[in-house]
């Protein structure tokens, strides 16, 4: 009798440890090959974009750039728009603007947004030209 309950008691801990390893490799499996939340490589445009945006200095242009262009009513400084249409060019603040604007957060104002970003470009060109003549 007592050989019975040895065998039966062995029997109960061999499947519940062969469970046990199935499931710990069941979910394993499911945890290595889960997608990867790494982010992905930078596109070359991303890159270019990356390096339009990285010209915007001090941090505090690329900000108050950005709320003038995405938000509205909020002026450029001088210090600024010097280096928008000095350091970083036409073709890369409409490039970086564009890229947003397409953005699910921002296409549905995107044309006012496209419409800032002309009003604040002629803005600090204006701006910039006067500086120049001046001095």
């Amino acid at each position: 009798m007592a050989m019975t309950l040895f065998n039966g008691f062995y029997l109960v801990v061999t499947i519940m440890i062969s469970f046990s390893l199935f499931f710990r490799t069941s979910l394993c499996s499911e945890i290595t090959e889960s997608p990867s939340y790494a982010p992905k490589p930078l596109s070359s445009y991303e890159k270019y974009l990356s390096e339009c945006a990285s010209k915007l200095k001090p941090q505090k242009c690329g900000k108050q750039i950005f709320k003038s262009v995405f938000i509205g009513k909020i002026a450029v400084s001088n210090k600024c728009c010097h280096n928008l249409v000095n350091d970083v060019g036409k073709t890369c603040h409409f490039d970086m603007t564009k890229y947003l604007a397409e953005s699910p957060k921002f296409a549905k104002h995107k044309k006012q947004i496209l419409h800032r970003a002309v009003k604040v470009w002629h803005h600090c060109t204006q701006l910039n030209s006067n500086l120049v003549t001046n001095e």
